[in-house]
This record gives structure tokens, sequence and C-alpha cells, in this order.
């Protein structure tokens, strides 16, 4: 059977959606809704989440994945899924650097009490009420992390220097992007997750889909049961050793010319190296049921049972300091005595939309695809703010930016649904947290200075100012017209500590929306803020 045309499919439709998934971290602003929807609708895991939440037909991408796993095995890790993508561009650099003679792949143990002990394990927290171990060994989130943190920086140092160019040749160029250094130690996490994953797939190929990866797990699962699988047709083969010396996932057995279907990636290079071409897609045999990979570890033997394979698919459908950062517009007068008294934070602040953080904490992944979106930079990756569970989640960091009042993309671009989408008037009676006012900070008390910068700032008028005396005026917060923006602290001169903070709500709540609204200003780089 000449089935070498699947390598071609495979290789264009998984390009297709690498390059429409990285273009959705590092500049969502040129996709079209729909294109946008197309990248994230097959991704297995925020798909499943969301479909928890909404039972919506634009979350059932899940549902098609083990659809085709169950016709054809593992196609999402070749084609869909972009941390697998990258693995394999990673494989043909390091095979063309590799020393020539060289084995490429040898076969592999099958490591099931690791790989499935995962699966159980994230799980389990997952039901539990924690996303802690899908966050840091999801494959989307992990490519997420990458894009958005690592590579984003880059692109936009790329778009700006072309637009620059144009603009010198007196041609317009593309509006400049702007990026918000994240905190360094959470950059730590995508830094050292890519030098792993780049060690592990030169040396070993797809190991990390068939030992750390949840999902690759659930799916080797479901692909026991493919209709159609690939197979050596013993009576053709030519003992030549091509397949399995080229086969990423190490899954090919050639002294019993068997294939460990759970492990192979379908990645079709057997296929294409094949010299009697007899390798490919076949009806495969009825299944026969095996004890459970996990009951199997005191019997050493192999296989997966029905009890066992029921249970485990219900369980899972229910830069860089280099780089110069963009600092917000510091607001002058600066006080001329250091504020002493310390911001009381009681609570993180969650993007609008998120509803109980709780909710949110037990959805998020931390993919960073609403930290990349958001215009204004104030979305940044969390270290221990929500706990150990809600590991670089999102947080609003009010020093990098605040939350435009004309915005909400952060609830748009979620895949999992743990940010609701809101519409703009929704969004904006949204009361994420409430501004309290320090007046030992504030330099109108400290330094009998004027400012109005929390003021000039606030887009609902929550801040406002009051007579204070000698002719100067003070801060004074009106709580139940604050929607916890941030404008105000991000605009506050007092340092270290600013005048004015916001704390977060647990639960977020509803302000009363204003009865008139200043139009909110649009800061430049060099303008003071009052």
């Amino acid at each position: 059977m000449n089935q070498m045309w699947l390598k071609k499919i495979r290789v264009v439709v998984s390009l297709i959606f690498l390059v429409l998934t990285t273009l959705l971290f590092v500049d969502f602003d040129r996709f079209s809704p729909p294109l946008a929807q197309a990248a994230r609708y097959p991704q297995f895991v925020p798909s499943l989440l969301n479909f928890t939440q909404t039972f919506a037909l634009v979350a059932t991408g899940f549902v098609l994945v083990l659809g085709l796993t169950l016709l054809f095995g593992r196609v999402y890790c070749s084609m869909i899924c972009p941390l697998g993508t990258l693995q394999d561009i990673i494989i043909r650099v390091a095979d063309k650097l590799r020393k020539p003679r060289k084995i490429k792949f040898r076969p592999q143990k099958p490591h099931d009490a690791l790989r499935y002990g995962v699966l159980a394990l994230t799980v389990g927290l997952f039901l539990s009420g924690s996303t802690l171990a899908l966050s840091l060994l999801d494959p989307f989130s992990n490519f997420g992390r990458i894009a958005s943190d690592l590579l984003r920086p880059l692109y936009i140092i790329a778009h700006n220097g072309v637009g620059s160019l144009l603009e010198t040749l007196g041609l317009y160029g593309p509006f400049p992007l702007t990026w918000k250094a994240p905190p360094l130690a959470t950059l730590a996490f995508p830094i050292l997750f890519l030098a792993g994953l780049i060690w592990l797939s030169a040396r070993h190929g797809r190991l990390f889909c068939n030992t750390l990866c949840p999902v690759g797990a659930l799916l080797g699962l479901v692909s026991r049961f493919a209709l159609f699988k690939i197979r050596i047709p013993k009576d053709a083969c030519l003992v030549c050793a091509q397949c399995s010396i080229h086969c990423k996932a190490g899954c090919i057995r050639l002294k019993t010319k068997e294939i460990d279907f759970s492990r192979c990636v379908a990645c079709f290079n057997c296929i294409t190296v094949c010299e009697a071409h007899g390798i490919g897609y076949a009806r495969s045999a009825p299944v026969k049921l095996h004890p459970s990979p996990l009951a199997s570890l005191s019997t050493g033997e192999k296989g997966v049972s029905r009890r066992a394979l029921l249970r485990s698919a219900t369980t899972a459908l229910v830069g860089w300091a280099a780089l110069p950062e963009l600092k917000p517009v510091e607001a002058k007068p600066h006080n001329r005595v250091p504020t002493a008294l310390v911001n009381r934070k009681t609570w993180p602040t969650a993007p609008p939309g998120v509803g109980d953080i709780a909710r949110f904490n037990d959805l998020c992944t931390a993919c960073h695809l609403c930290v990349g979106a958001c215009p204004y930079g104030v979305l940044q990756p969390a270290l221990l703010d929500y706990g150990l569970s809600g590991l670089l989640q999102p947080r609003m960091d009010y020093a990098s930016g605040y939350c435009s009042y004309e915005c909400n993309l952060c609830g748009q671009v979620c895949p999992t649904g743990a940010i609701r989408p809101l519409a703009l008037a929704a969004k904006q009676t949204v009361q994420i947290g409430v501004a309290h006012f320090v007046r030992d900070n504030c330099i109108v008390y400290t330094d009998h200075t004027a400012c109005g910068a929390c003021d000039e700032y606030c887009p609902t008028k929550a801040v406002h100012m009051i007579p204070y005396r000698d002719g100067l005026t003070i801060p004074e917060v009106r709580e139940t017209l604050c929607v916890g923006c941030g404008a105000c602290e991000n605009a506050c001169p007092a340092r270290p500590h600013r005048a004015i903070y916001v704390d977060g709500h647990p639960v977020q709540q509803q302000a009363t929306r204003p009865t008139s609204k200043p139009l909110e200003r649009e800061k430049t780089q060099g303008e003071f803020p009052f």
C-alpha cells in the first residue's frame, strides 16, 4: 500500500496550525474572529474546559479530536497540537546537526507507569479543584507561554523595526506594538520548559508526548480502539529497519513487526521510508481487552480493561531581562520623602469576567493568551498571588498598566471560559476591586504639593478631588462607582508605596454606572498623566 501522500498532508496541516496559533499569541490584533476561533477550536484541553462551562457548539473541538483519534489514532498530536509541531521542527534541526551514520531513534519502552500516572495525577488534581498539573503539562498552554512570553518580544522588536525603517523611507509603517515585561521569575518557567523540550526532542524524539503529556496519554488510550491503524504486513517486510530508525515515538518493534499504536503520534515517517511500501493504514482487527495498564504495574502485563478505559474517558471528559521594558508614564511631581505605609492588598485583582476567583483558578490553564492580547499590558503572570494552584495565571498588575474602560478583549480570547466574555456595557459595571486612598502617602499631604493624577484618569469619577487646605484638593473615593480598573493606582506618583491602590474582590461585584463619564484619554509616551 502506497500512502506516502499522508505525510505531505500532515506537514501542511501542522504548519498551518502552527502559524495560526503562533500569530494568535504574538499578535492577536491581526486576527479576524473566525480565524482566531479556527485556531482555538480543536485544541483539546481548552475546548474540554470551555465545554464544561458553556456546553456550546463552539466548544466541542475535543469531541472532534476524540472522533479523529477513534478513526485514525493520534493525528491531533501530529497535525493540530502546536507543541507537537514545535518538537518536529526541533527534531528536524537536530537531525541536520546529527553526526552521519548515527542512528536517529531506537525503540523505546512504553513507560506506562509514568504516562498513566501523570494522567491519573492530572485528572485527580483537576477533580479536586486544581489545574496546576494541567497548567504545567498541557501542550497548548506550554506553547502559549513560549510564544507569548519568549517569542512575542522578539516579534515586537522586528515589527517595530520594520515600521521604523519604512518611516525613514517616507512610507507609512505599521502601528507600533508595545510589550510590558512580566516578572523575571515567571519567565523561568517557559525558559526551562523550552530548554528541556529541546533536549528531550533532539535526543529522544516525541518522548514528552508519551511520558509527561496528559493529552497524549489520554489519546493513547483512545487510539487503542482506533478503526484504522498503521500496520506492518509481515509478508511484505524486508527487515530493512528504516521504519524503526525513523520512528519519532520509538514505538516500532522490528523483531515482532508490531507497532504500539497507543504511542504512535501519526508522523507517517515509517510510511515514507519503507522500501517495500508495505506499511500503511489498515482496518484494525477486533480489539482484545487486556488488564488496565495501571493495574498491570503489579502484574507486568500490558493493555487496558474496559472498566479502566471507561473510567479514564469519563474522568477526562468531566525579553527577557535584557529587553527594555515599556514602563508606565511616570507622574510628576514625585514625592520628596519616600512613602512608608505599605499598600495592604488582601486579594489579587483578577480580570473582569472572572466572577469568582475560585472558579477562575479551577479553569485557567495559564496559556497567557489574554496576557499577550491585553493592549495595556496590565495582565501579567502571577507567582503565588492566587496560591500554588494559581501559578502563572493572569492577574492585574497596576504597576505595568491599567484596565481600559473601553476594552473587553481578555474575555473574548480566553479559550477555556475562565474569563467569561462580556459585552462592553456589562464589563464597564463589573467591580473587580475597590480603590483605597492612603492619605499619609499622598504628596498633597506629605509635600503640600498639588496633584490630581488619580482623579484625572479615573474613568467613572469614583476618585474625585475635594477641598483640602490652602487652596489644595485631595482625593476621595466613592466605592459604589469604582470598578477597580487601576488607572488611579497606575498614575499615582507616590513611591515606593502608592497613595491609592486597588484591593481585589474574591467574588466580583457590580458597580453603579456613573451618570456621566468623560472620554478616556489615550496615554502616549512622554505625556504626564495630569
